[in-house]
């Protein structure tokens, strides 16, 4: 009988966040059984308080469960929790240790998005994951200090509200810092949005260059609790942003979003779902997208081509195609598509 469930998740928020989609399929699987995940300290705080998920623990392989002593220690923690199930998304070879049964990765070939992956896991064990997709869900005190933030930034209601975020955590991923602030003025001028610009601990400079750059004024967001960024990016009625965690955060919560690649495959790494877009330049270069690859960032010209061709007309464009799909859906208030 199945009543512990571990599931190997992330460091990589991103990749965390969309591991979530795993959560709904093993609980009508194994209902009474209680589920943990395994994550980095990065995507920690993320996960720590989501009510889908009895219980986080933490993996700090840079910090006390680095080397095999730490390994070894991580081991003996996890079995003295005696879980009967681990599923295994990182292809860990040492997640064999941990006790019961083990449902690992199998090695898939070619441009398979991260999610499908995940949920081959559960599919050839014969758990039924007819929907699943990745789900962050959030307490009331988490709502309720999410719904202070938007009060005291003086959000209307009433009007678009749109999340941005600039960053990411590799170079050759990132948009023009010129591009965003534009594609925010536009959607100020053409929807009379409000901006909630995003930005992690180390991207502050670039979120001031961006707001300075605006002839609108964003609200910056500058809160470095993750399950916070989450509950007000799904606030928002929609979200522009790079190949990153947060825009991972962005369909996890159920946010319509356009996601900027060039430099990395969107068909691995891409928004997952019909109800959000890719935008891509067009252009090919012959190495792109470099990521994943061998050489990640081999050419050494610090920006890429690609991501650069993209204009703020096609990401308006994408963002338009976005507005029209959820006025046209059911119970929409908005029908001026």
């Amino acid at each position: 009988m199945i009543r512990k469930i571990l599931v190997f998740s992330f460091s990589l928020i991103g990749d965390a966040a969309l591991s979530t989609t795993v959560i709904s399929p093993l609980r009508q699987r194994f209902p009474e059984a209680k589920i943990a995940f395994l994550v980095g300290p990065d995507a920690f705080s993320l996960l720590e308080s989501d009510p889908q998920i009895d219980q986080v623990l933490m993996y700090d392989k840079q910090g006390e469960h680095a080397g095999w002593r730490g390994k070894i220690r991580l081991i003996k923690l996890l079995r003295r929790e005696r879980f009967d199930l681990v599923v295994d998304l990182r292809d860990s070879a040492w997640s064999r240790f941990v006790g019961g049964k083990h449902w690992g990765m199998r090695l898939r070939r070619g441009n398979i998005h991260a999610v499908t992956r995940y949920l081959d896991v559960l599919r050839r064990h014969g758990v039924d994951v007819n929907g699943a997709r990745p789900q962050l869900q959030f307490t009331a005190s988490a709502l309720a200090k999410r719904d202070a933030f938007l009060i005291e930034n003086g959000i209307n209601r009433h009007q678009v509200l749109v999340g941005i975020h600039p960053g990411g955590n590799w170079v050759y991923k990132l948009w023009s810092p010129q591009g965003f602030a534009q594609i925010a003025d536009r959607l100020c001028e053409k929807w009379n949005a409000q901006i909630l610009l995003f930005a992690g601990p180390d991207e502050r400079q670039l979120q001031a260059q961006i707001a300075n750059l605006m002839r609108y004024t964003p609200i910056p967001v500058k809160e470095g609790n993750l399950c916070q960024v989450a509950g007000l990016i799904a606030a928002c009625n929609f979200y522009i942003g790079n190949d990153t965690g947060p825009m991972h955060i962005a369909v996890a919560v159920g946010t319509p979003t356009v996601g900027i690649f060039g430099s990395t495959n969107h068909y691995r790494n891409g928004p997952y779902g019909a109800e959000h877009v890719v935008v891509h330049s067009g252009v090919e270069l012959g190495c792109n997208p470099c990521h994943p690859g061998k050489r990640p960032g081999g050419c050494g010209k610090g920006s890429c081509a690609v991501i650069e061709a993209i204009t703020v007309e096609q990401v308006f464009n994408a963002a338009e195609k976005l507005k029209c799909k959820r006025s046209n859906q059911p119970n929409s208030e908005n029908r001026s598509c």
